[in-house]
């Protein structure tokens, strides 16, 4: 069993380059959490397309962590580098897909988007991959504007 804090899974991870992340020290901001599928190729398709939409992601507050297997090819340099972490034993996989009801419906392999309002409520979550304007339209709904003004 994985411990939460604010909704979100109180795990820490740890990157190639020594750093260590732990979801849940983003509480207070709209957290999107994505899984990579494990295809290179796809992975390095889906965050292009996260990395379109990354000045709407940073307007509403928005964190991005992205987990991938492959992260040396989906890596991207400049300004809007995308860093990954990895999750080689699918601590946080698991950790992510069992706040669902149904997590057995979800595989590895396909990927996955989490998304968490600013207090860690777990507000959507997407199957598999292609849903950046699905996250997107989420964040720019009304019930999010209110919570994002209430907020402040």
């Amino acid at each position: 069993m994985t411990n939460l804090r604010f909704g979100i899974p109180d795990i820490e991870l740890s990157c190639d380059s020594g750093t260590k992340v732990n979801p849940a020290s983003f509480a207070g901001h709209e957290l999107i959490v994505l899984f990579c599928p494990t295809d290179a190729a796809e992975a390095g398709q889906e965050i292009a397309a996260y990395r379109k939409h990354c000045a709407d992601f940073v307007a509403r507050d928005a964190w991005l962590l992205t987990f991938a297997d492959q992260c040396g090819d989906v890596a991207v340099e400049g300004a809007d580098r995308v860093m990954t972490v990895p999750d080689p034993d699918w601590h946080a996989w698991v950790a992510f897909r069992n706040l669902t009801p149904h997590p057995e419906e979800f595989a590895r392999a396909d990927g996955a988007t989490f998304l968490f309002g600013r207090g860690g409520d777990l507000r959507g979550y997407w199957h598999g991959s292609g849903h950046a304007h699905d996250v997107l339209a989420e964040l720019q709904s009304p019930s999010a504007e209110y919570l994002r003004q209430t907020a402040s």
